[in-house]
């Protein structure tokens, strides 16, 4: 179906009391129903649920909107992410157009059959089979409800049981294959040609963040010979290690609230942190840190707080993982545990506090950087010192944000006891690292060309700004993306009037093709303007930097992601004019305009054209 008619079959069947009854306890009070405000601490209920209007709003805080509104401000999600939570939620189809059906009734499936793999692990770690690893995790001193909380489970010691059971809960043996839990046999014997990946394992379910099950991690139980302590399940259609998160689901609304995230190394770490009450705690699956977990955790955290082991290894994945997550513009510092400790040592002999406090005294990473390679150096002397500083500075060069560089250089001076005028004039030189280990899983597919970049003017009589005279310039040599243009981009989404003029008449063609256009504005004032642009256009699309349609599509995102802090901007400046009822509507208004903008950011960093486009439609039909 169509994205507005998905749209409306779910709020159809949303009954705003029974989703926010979920999550907040409500009382019926006068044909409304009243309780706690779940986005402010409060101890007199303010906040309303209206089931005629299928609205909420809360009296102290002054949040409200729809059923959508309130699953993507409480659970920190977009509005395609709300609409396929939702969707799950009443039973609804998530299928747009028919653009991926088939993909996604495999997907269904697959979340099926994952989610039944894990109940039978659960189950099996209570039976008589699973006495071994319930006995490890005592030996770990791990809470009692924690295997329950994380629905830790056990993988008998058989080649086909799973198979067997998975056969018999309907699956066909392409989707059991499609799933990951089970192998290819090199020889098949006695006819069968798969067994169970995983065997006498202590095992973690992974979920997405939605809380889905999407593939698992398995656990030797000592003592045990298994050549891999940890063996994960492979790339399928729903796990993709580059994009995985271990603890996300939990975490997720802690780090959004907190505005960090801890990163740890491990499941069990994760798994302590929580049960100290750092409820932030994420780790990657099986992979380094990538520039995928990079752009999940910055949706969320404005921080991220590095908890690596102490050892050689520990401090190598610090260093590479600090690199990542700067180049993203996320703050990053590293807490330092004791030699030859994991968070899980620390937490059995110091306690939980200790924990804690670790984490809350991490350093900035220019800081932890600084001692680490002065450590490595040995003897200090001016030589070193240079070349600990270069080191430094090649990290602080491939920081995008100049507020973020400038603090980081304030540290670096510090630590390294070098003035701050030095490293700034050595930043200039310095060029970012470019040593670390690829980031992602797959090479990334070529960039669309950029936009030329003069000093755009904000004056509507100024020079047109490189994202305006980029898009002009691709429709005038594509007339056939007019139509699609037309769709996305109003006329008045551009700032300068000269460019108005000339997408105005671009949008008066009737006859797509480039010999069409140059028939309609041959004789138009606009259509002359718009002939001098190409000849002095120095944009060549090739094959190499990626197709016209993604340089249309990702033009068209730029300019309406500058529309939508445009408006933003006029509205913060209006709210302070204004009190009330109408002070409310701004803020409101400003919360909308503030979430457009960031899902567009993360969609065009994503390339994830196809959302974006969804999204602009949802936006201009508000």
């Amino acid at each position: 179906m169509d994205l507005e008619t998905l749209k409306e079959e779910v709020r159809a069947r949303a009954d705003i009391v029974d989703i926010v009854g979920r999550q907040v306890k409500l009382q019926k009070a006068s044909g409304v129903w009243k309780g706690l405000c779940p986005f402010h601490n409060e101890k007199t209920p303010s906040f309303n649920v209206n089931p005629q209007r299928q609205t909420y709003h809360c009296f102290g805080c002054g949040v409200g909107g729809d059923v959508f509104k309130f699953v993507m401000e409480l659970e920190h999600l977009d509005f395609m992410g709300a609409l396929e939570k939702l969707a799950h939620q009443t039973g609804v189809e998530f299928e747009l157009d028919g653009r991926g059906a088939g993909k996604s009734g495999i997907k269904k499936r697959l979340f099926e059959l994952h989610e039944k793999a894990a109940v039978y692990f659960e189950n099996l770690m209570h039976s008589a089979q699973g006495k071994q690893a319930l006995a490890y995790l005592n030996q770990r001193e791990l809470l009692p409800e924690t295997p329950k909380n994380f629905r830790l489970g056990f993988a008998p010691d058989a080649f086909e049981q799973l198979l067997k059971e998975a056969r018999s809960w309907g699956f066909s043996d392409e989707e059991i294959e499609s799933s990951g839990l089970v192998g290819v046999k090199d020889e098949p014997r006695g006819g069968e040609k798969f067994y169970d990946r995983f065997r006498n394992r202590l095992m973690f379910p992974i979920f997405d963040e939605q809380a889905r099950v999407i593939g698992f991690s398995g656990r030797v139980i000592p003592p045990s010979d298994a050549k891999a302590k940890y063996l994960n399940s492979p790339e399928t259609l729903l796990f993709k290690k580059s994009r995985v998160l271990y603890g996300i689901e939990k975490a997720r609304k802690s780090i959004a609230e907190k505005r960090r995230a801890v990163l740890c190394e491990g499941q069990l770490d994760v798994i302590r942190c929580h049960e100290c009450e750092i409820t932030e705690a994420v780790a990657a699956q099986g992979t380094a840190i990538t520039d995928d977990h990079a752009r999940i955790l910055k949706r969320y955290a404005d921080e991220v707080i590095l908890l690596l082991d102490a050892d050689a290894a520990g401090i190598k994945a610090a260093l590479r993982s600090a690199d990542v997550l700067l180049a993203e513009g996320i703050i990053t510092r590293v807490a330092s545990l004791p030699p030859g400790e994991d968070p899980d040592d620390v937490v059995r002999q110091s306690g939980a506090t200790a924990l804690r406090k670790i984490v809350e005294d991490a350093d900035p990473f220019v800081v932890f950087q600084v001692r680490t390679l002065v450590q490595a150096e040995g003897e200090i002397t001016e030589t070193s010192r240079l070349r600990v500083a270069r080191k430094v500075m090649e990290s602080i060069a491939g920081v995008k944000e100049a507020v973020h560089r400038e603090e980081m250089i304030r540290q670096a001076a510090g630590a390294l006891g070098m003035r701050e005028e030095s490293l700034r004039q050595d930043l200039a030189s310095a060029a970012p690292r470019q040593n670390h280990p690829p980031r992602r899983s797959a090479p990334p597919p070529p960039s669309p060309p950029r936009p030329p970049t003069p000093p755009a003017s904000p004056n509507s009589q100024g020079r047109l700004p490189p994202a305006e005279r980029t898009l002009l310039e691709i429709l005038w040599t594509q007339p056939a993306l007019i139509p699609e243009a037309k769709e996305l981009v109003k006329v008045s989404h551009f700032r300068n009037e000269e460019g108005r003029q000339m997408l105005s008449a671009m949008y008066d063609v009737t006859t797509f093709t480039h010999s069409g256009v140059l028939d309609c504005l041959r004789e138009h004032e606009a259509g002359q303007k718009l002939i001098k642009l190409d000849q002095e256009s120095k944009i060549q699309f090739t094959g190499e930097m990626g197709t016209v349609e993604e340089a249309f599509i990702e033009i068209v995102m730029l300019l309406r992601q500058t529309d939508i802090h445009q408006k933003r901007q006029a509205l913060n400046q209006q709210i302070t004019q204004v009190s009330g009822e109408a002070q409310i509507e701004i803020e409101s208004e400003i919360f909308k305009l503030q979430t457009h903008e960031k899902q567009l950011k993360n969609y065009t960093v994503l390339k994830d054209w196809d959302k974006g486009r969804m999204l602009l439609s949802i936006i201009d039909q508000q």
